[in-house]
């Protein structure tokens, strides 16, 4: 969609910056405004940034991801911009994927999450998109259903410091609206796989990164009041703009009324418009000419997806609560951070190290996998190491083949692949063996560097894995090269009679919520029922600690021996999800009492054992 306009609509009044939208705000209100030093934390300058886009690429006029788009929603009076910018952004981020395509994100529990797991900005209502995805791929949030977000919030009412003057001495509940309840510390977590990266704001940049991943873009940065007709402005307002929320390049007068009081704000950018032209705003409120008389145009403006609910941009050609802003503010004023569309399979994909179906069980450990064969047999690993450089812009490409000399019936095929390429984007990846042929990698991801992945397939289950496997890649685009450093097959194959005979699985769980007290201990244990004789045992723990090589893991059967699953291990995290498999029950009987054992042998730090399990394979 393509809109040129010099003159505007009448408007509603204006919401707030992090604030409410159901009703116009009192003129000089800055109520929820976020801090301008959070919201940009640890942002690269675009000087220090690589653009996204090829120097002779050809981008639309316009572009919209508006069909991947959660609904707006409101933050109401609280200044938590950032994390509804997040949450809307992963919600589109899964809805890209496929997988979850109505996901509806608790922003209440990602902002206790990044302040209370993620200990940042403890003092403060705000946050920005790096540490917030960082929390998301390290804790993860719960849904909005588990816990609701309180648009209001915590005063002295609520908790007496929380009416403390400086905000530095209210405690950190007073962001947070307290501590979520049990309910939500027990639920599954969706998570992120990685954590993202900061990109240049230039228009051709952030243009080229929306068009060529088909995602969205969250960006933050400086809030200049009278660009947005806030009612905090301290130099007169133009409201005309108000209705199709147009936020337009500042005037100088503007940036130094606006440094006075400095706020922050953070929105996803969703789309853009090069065509779209609106007149900015004179110092004195009028529309902005120059010493002729004739406008001074803005030309070319990103669509934004705001977090003011659906009071806000009433009259905006995408739907109420979507604004405007222009390429010279954001390139200016802001950064934007990015991120990976998440690799979601609600089905656990067994071995490949990851809770797919988000039920806190992981491969093996999960009762999807009992009769998956990568849980039962042995894996056969192949690997070359004969790194290749990749032809720039050649339909040739390379391959590069391994010969499996071993056969018997594939039931589980893994492959790792490690490619340095300077723009990933550019590359097709297949593995082919006989006449099957799979794709791996299909120009996907942009601008972003290498292709570092685990590929689980199923496409060659049932065939005998004896032969050629050739991996084919070229790069279809000019300018970036790269090298084929590794790649390998990860095989799960049966033979003969172990083709039919499968073990079966026993297995309990527990998911109350323990606190592990600090230089203390905690025990907590499981009743296994069922029958036969203990092939393997895995035991997956679930826990939270600030400083996880001060614990001591132990497990017993029966009241026996206690076997130890970890002991002074430095973990880069917080939070441990494991599944430990053991030998030391095997040729026991399954059924029986488990008893799981955690210390912390140091002073210091408490933490939380949020969820622990058993199990078995037996015959």
């Amino acid at each position: 969609m393509s809109i040129k306009t010099r003159f505007l609509f009448p408007a509603l009044a204006m919401a707030i910056a992090c604030g409410n939208t159901t009703e116009p705000p009192v003129e000089d209100d800055l109520f929820g405004l976020d801090d301008f030093d959070t919201v940009r934390a640890g942002a690269p300058s675009n000087d220090e940034l690589p653009t996204e886009n090829k120097f002779d690429e050809v981008l639309p006029e316009s572009f919209d991801l508006i069909d991947t788009q959660s609904p707006v929603r409101s933050q109401g009076r609280r200044g938590v911009c950032s994390i509804f910018g997040t949450a809307a952004y992963v919600e589109h981020l899964y809805r890209v994927e496929g997988s979850l395509p109505d996901l509806d994100l608790s922003e209440q529990f990602l902002q206790w999450s990044t302040k209370f797991e993620n200990r940042s900005f403890l003092r403060s209502s705000g946050s920005n998109t790096n540490v917030n995805l960082q929390t998301m791929q390290r804790y993860g949030t719960v849904l909005e259903s588990v816990w609701p977000y309180e648009s209001a919030a915590w005063t002295a009412d609520d908790l007496e410091a929380c009416g403390n003057e400086e905000e530095s001495s209210r405690p950190t509940e007073c962001y947070t609206n307290g501590s979520p309840p049990m309910e939500a510390l027990m639920a599954d977590r969706i998570r992120l796989p990685s954590r993202g990266r900061w990109i240049n704001t230039s228009a051709d940049s952030l243009k080229a990164h929306m068009v060529n991943t088909g995602t969205a873009v969250q960006a933050g940065g400086d809030f200049y009041y009278q660009a947005w007709g806030h009612g905090g402005s301290r130099i007169p307002r133009y409201s005309d703009y108000r209705s199709l929320g147009y936020v337009v390049t500042p005037s100088q007068e503007d940036i130094d009324s606006s440094l006075e009081h400095r706020a922050g704000h953070s929105f996803l950018l969703v789309g853009y418009d090069d065509n779209l032209e609106v007149q900015r705003i004179a110092p004195d409120g009028t529309l902005m000419v120059d010493d002729n008389g004739d406008p001074v145009m803005d030309t070319g403006f990103f669509l934004f997806k705001n977090s003011w609910g659906t009071g806000w941009a009433q009259d905006n050609p995408f739907g109420a609560g979507y604004g405007w802003i222009s390429y010279e503010y954001v390139d200016r004023f802001l950064s934007a951070y990015v991120t990976r569309v998440p690799e979601v399979n609600v089905r656990e994909v067994c071995g490949d190290g990851r809770d797919n179906d988000f039920n806190e069980l992981t491969d093996c450990a999960d009762p999807a996998c009992e009769s998956d064969r990568v849980c039962l047999d042995p894996a056969d690993t192949y690997e070359s190491q004969d790194e290749l450089e990749i032809p720039d812009n050649d339909p040739e490409g390379i391959t590069s083949t391994i010969t499996v000399a071993d056969g018997g019936q594939i039931t589980g095929l893994a492959v790792d692949l490690l490619v340095q390429h300077t723009y990933r984007g550019d590359l097709r990846i297949t593995l082919t063996k006989g006449d099957t042929t799979v794709v791996l990698h299909d120009e996907e991801g942009g601008a972003e560097d290498d292709v570092i992945e685990t590929y689980d397939l199923s496409d060659f289950d049932g065939q005998d894995s004896a032969g050629d496997w050739v991996l084919a890649i070229t790069d279809n685009a000019g300018q970036d090269v790269g090298t084929l450093v590794s790649w390998s097959l990860n095989f799960t194959r049966c033979e003969g009679d172990s083709c039919e005979s499968m073990p079966s699985t026993l297995s309990a769980e527990d998911d109350s919520l323990l606190v592990i007290d600090d230089n203390g201990s905690v025990s907590t244990s499981l009743d296994v029922a069922g029958e036969g004789t203990i092939t393997a045992a895995r035991i997956t723990v679930n826990l939270l600690h600030e400083d996880i090589s001060e614990l001591t893991i132990e497990i017993s059967r029966e009241g026996g021996e206690r076997v130890v699953l970890l002991d002074g291990e430095s973990v880069d995290d917080e939070m441990l999800i494991r599944t430990f498999t053991i030998d030391d029950f095997n040729g026991e009987d399954g059924a029986g009492n488990y008893e799981l054992f955690v210390t912390d042998n140091a002073t210091g730090n408490e933490g939380f054992l949020n969820a622990w399990g058993v199990d078995l394979s037996v015959q």
